[in-house]
């Protein structure tokens, strides 16, 4: 059972987890209920985007501008809701994540102080989005990582399925996978009208 991180729901009645296993996943998840009446931002308010970080463990600037934010986060959830659903994303889509992430390298400066037993690379203010975009780059070139992103069959949010079997179906069984649960239960035992058979015609 995945833990609730202390986001602000605003007017929403609900919960964000961390269920995707990587920062990238996770950060597209930060919209529940993507496309549907039920649907619900949680970069809103902008103070949630700091408290997301702390509790991802991603290390980064967090910038003040929340916009770059949401356009990245539909962007991933384009790349990898296809690739949940067995389909190749859009090259174009791709190469944007490319571009975000070779400009994060681009930033990092190779230091090898006295005495260090090896070179690091140091990024002084590395910002969320460009550490996002290099978790992101390295799930798509990883070819088990594609092979394990699933997505939830009652919400479409993404996780890392790390079953020996891929059976994983369900964000967090305690929440969507206990609703689907009630749900066929309330079908198989909800009284079934009975069929009417065909109307007779009556001579006269």
């Amino acid at each position: 059972m995945a833990l609730a991180v202390d986001l602000h729901p605003g007017p929403y009645h609900g919960t964000y987890k961390l269920i995707g296993g990587a920062p990238a996943l996770d950060f597209a998840n930060l919209m529940s209920y993507r496309g549907t009446d039920r649907q619900h931002d949680w970069l809103d308010p902008a103070t949630n985007m700091g408290r997301w970080a702390k509790a991802a463990g991603v290390d980064a600037r967090v910038p003040t501008e929340v916009r770059p934010l949401r356009e990245f986060r539909e962007l991933l959830a384009r790349v990898f809701l296809r690739i949940a659903q067995g389909h190749t994303p859009a090259a174009q889509d791709v190469e944007e994540i490319g571009d975000v992430a070779a400009a994060a390298w681009g930033q990092r400066r190779l230091r090898l102080p006295p005495g260090a037993p090896a070179a690091t690379w140091t990024d002084r203010a590395p910002s969320l989005l460009t550490e996002i975009a290099l978790d992101a780059a390295s799930l798509l070139t990883s070819k088990e990582a594609l092979r394990r992103i699933a997505m939830c069959q009652e919400c479409q949010w993404l996780f890392l399925d790390t079953t020996r079997n891929h059976s994983r179906r369900w964000c967090d069984p305690a929440d969507c996978g206990n609703r689907a649960r009630q749900r066929r239960h309330y079908r198989r035992h909800s009284p079934q009208r009975p069929r009417r058979g065909p109307k007779l015609q009556t001579r006269r």
